[in-house]
Formats: structure tokens, sequence, C-alpha cells
């Protein structure tokens, strides 16, 4: 019985909190407030900016590595195997 009733109670104080937790956010108050901190943040000053150069064009150096790393590597038994090439 007395878990039945903890049990009720823990229930009820579950949805309360999600029913004034909603009550609040959908609020008229909650809304005006949310919207003059959004509105703070502004762009005023966004025609003084100096706009930057790009210097990024032809910063990446691809390299064949893999290439080099296969040739370096030392073929193993069952490699040579598998391959129809005679080396």
């Amino acid at each position: 019985m007395i878990k039945k009733i903890k049990n009720i109670l823990f229930v009820t104080i579950f949805f309360m909190f999600i029913f004034l937790v909603t009550k609040h956010y959908i609020s008229d108050k909650n809304i005006i407030f949310t919207n003059k901190s959004r509105t703070s943040y502004t762009l005023d000053g966004i025609d003084s900016l100096t706009v930057l150069k790009n210097d990024t064009a032809n910063i990446i150096i691809y390299k064949n590595d893999l290439e080099e790393f296969k040739k370096k590597r030392k073929k193993r038994f069952w490699e040579k195997l598998l391959t129809d090439k005679d080396e």
C-alpha cells in the first residue's frame, strides 16, 4: 500500500514538473524576455570591419607516400602467392 502511494506521489510530482516548465516556457512573459535578449545581439558595426584577403590558395601539397611505402615494404610469402605478376 505504501509503495503504491509512493509511486502515485512520484508520478504526480513528475507531471506537475512537466506542466509547470511547459507553462513557463510558453508564457508571454518568457517569450517577450527571450525576444528582448535576442535583439541585443545586433550587428551595428559590421560596415566598419575590414575584409581580409584570402591567402589559402594552393596550400595543400599532395604526396604519393602510399606508392613509396609499397616499394619499401618487404613482401610476405603469402602476398607473392596472391599476385599474378612475376616479381
